[in-house]
């Protein structure tokens, strides 16, 4: 009866031994971004004005609302989100549709490429987002006319792998909600 106990008794600790073993190295695989932390300290860098003025933009006049729209689309550089200097002249033209028509509304729409994790993308989208809509805000728009969302890299506006895309999908569009 005791032989009968201990072989039972080993045989439950190899089952565990072995279940704790597939259980630590089946761990959720460490994803490694290809988008670096932004500043040394390994975080993001603080948001301040400087930063939201110096740094990783190019613009174009898109249809951030849809076709037609009259707001432009801001494009970032590769893991920035601070606003540069030919950034401003699209924003500056959002900013100036946005007081000639004092009853919009406003979202801002923060995008990234495919490269990094989700959780590391969205918070990126979210500091564009929040990055153009602090300059808007600067410019004179009533902030409460403004909403930000980040949809990280879950809505590409261009499918591609290479860098051609992803420079179209680094991005803050600007989707009126109401006029």
């Amino acid at each position: 009866m005791n032989s009968s106990r201990h072989l039972q008794f080993s045989f439950l600790s190899f089952v565990f031994l072995c279940v704790v073993v597939a259980l630590t190295s089946c761990s959720k695989k460490d994803t490694v971004s290809d988008e670096p932390m932004m500043s040394g300290g390994g975080g993001f860098a603080e948001e301040s004005s400087e930063n939201v003025e110096s740094s990783g933009v190019m613009t174009e006049s898109g249809s951030g609302g849809g076709a037609g729209s009259p707001l432009q689309v801001v494009y970032f550089d590769y893991d920035q989100y601070n606003i540069r200097d030919d950034a401003r002249r699209a924003l500056q033209s959002n900013s100036d549709w946005m007081q000639q028509n004092p009853s919009s509304t406003v979202q801002i729409e923060g995008h990234c490429d495919e490269r990094g994790t989700i959780e590391y993308n969205l918070a990126l989208g979210e500091r564009r987002a929040n990055a153009a809509k602090r300059y808007i805000v600067r410019l004179g728009v009533d902030a409460g006319r403004l909403s930000t969302i980040s949809y990280g890299e879950e809505r590409p506006a261009n499918s591609g792998s290479n860098e051609a895309a992803w420079s179209e999908n680094r991005r803050a569009e600007f989707v009126i909600l109401s006029q």
